[in-house]
């Protein structure tokens, strides 16, 4: 008796290879079947497991002082690696909470190489290198304004004996580091602010200098002594946080250059122009680089940039007033973009003023 052939079937192996069996369900690997999805504006960013969020979660949940899950900690902490995964160890997390740390994790992942890292202006990496004459710099700025006598004028960073030595040579390498010209940047200028209803009035302001620098834009870099978190004056209006994890402080109270003059939008009626991102020059230092905001992160309708003569403005945080006033919802009298307030500049303005010098 013959054997008839077996006629091949569309799922046959010998005529089209098997599917490899379906990936396990989970938010970093979907179902071969499911369509994509396009993200919300608004969705987490999933990250591509190249580097862990945890730290960045956790710096944010204790300046907060909340409550740490113990898998965000050490080792643990090492498998978060999407903001997905953070998100669902914090249950407890109200919306706009989970709002803000996706913004905080998103910001901080973009300052250390991710694809929203901002991009310096050519040549931004010379400003400050001291030429072949040794250019000093004079007293005076743009506007004929003097350097305050008791602050220390300078564009390189003093770093305090007790930053551990590995700490200091990951931020800035000994073997590489540059030092910068005591110059004023041709970009901004400082004077004292002549309008009575600025809530910094009689103090010094930082303003554009140029016709009109671009969304995203280099400024300078905000500078001064740098030293471990614990060891901040706390008495100081000039400290910034600095370091990848916010784990050290830079304070420009009595030494450091021009950007210590920006000051917070808080009750001017404007929005912040400008905000601090850290950025590695050339040379691989890391620096608190003051940018204009951009476009799609800036809340004035049509933001093309800052214009000449434009003050720029900044936002301290929360955090910087609330450890000054005593509530900061009656603290701030004047929304952006609003009219000055009828009967203008409450005489009572206790904790906007900075103390020059």
């Amino acid at each position: 008796m013959s054997k008839k052939k077996r006629r091949k079937s569309k799922g046959d192996p010998e005529r089209r290879p098997q599917k490899p069996p379906p990936l396990p369900p989970g938010p970093a690997s979907p179902s071969s079947n499911s369509k994509k999805k396009r993200p919300r504006p608004d969705a987490p960013p999933t990250g591509d497991g190249s580097a862990s969020v945890a730290p960045h979660a956790v710096q944010w949940l204790e300046k907060r002082k909340m409550r740490v899950p113990d898998a965000l900690r050490g080792d643990g902490g090492a498998s978060a690696t999407t903001m997905e995964e953070v998100l669902r160890l914090l249950p407890g997390l109200r919306e706009r909470e989970r709002r803000a740390l996706v913004r905080h994790v998103d910001k901080c992942t973009s300052q250390n190489g991710g694809e929203g890292a901002k991009k310096e202006l050519e040549g931004s990496n010379g400003e400050y290198d001291i030429n072949e004459e040794g250019e000093r710099q004079s007293a005076q700025n743009a506007t004929g304004d003097e350097w305050p006598k008791d602050v220390e004028f300078s564009n390189d960073y003093q770093w305090n004996d007790a930053v551990p030595a590995e700490v200091r040579e990951r931020y800035a390498p000994s073997n590489r580091i540059r030092k910068r010209a005591p110059r004023f940047s041709h970009k901004v200028y400082f004077r004292r602010i002549s309008d009575p209803d600025h809530p910094a009035h009689g103090e010094y302001g930082l303003y554009c200098a140029m016709d009109r620098i671009p969304p995203g834009a280099w400024l300078l870099d905000y500078v001064g002594r740098v030293m471990r978190g614990e060891d901040q004056d706390k008495q100081s209006d000039y400290v910034s946080d600095f370091g990848e994890r916010s784990e050290l402080a830079c304070d420009a109270n009595g030494y450091g250059n021009e950007a210590r003059f920006l000051n917070d939008f808080r009750n001017t009626g404007k929005f912040p122009n400008v905000e601090f991102n850290l950025r590695r020059d050339k040379n691989g230092e890391l620096r608190q680089g003051v940018y204009v905001k951009l476009a799609k992160d800036a809340r004035r309708p049509g933001f093309d940039g800052v214009r000449k003569d434009e003050e720029l403005l900044v936002s301290y945080g929360k955090s910087y007033w609330r450890s000054r006033v005593d509530n900061l919802t009656d603290f701030v009298w004047r929304i952006p973009g609003a009219p000055m307030p009828e009967g203008g500049k409450p005489k009572e303005t206790s904790g906007h003023e900075r103390k020059e010098g």
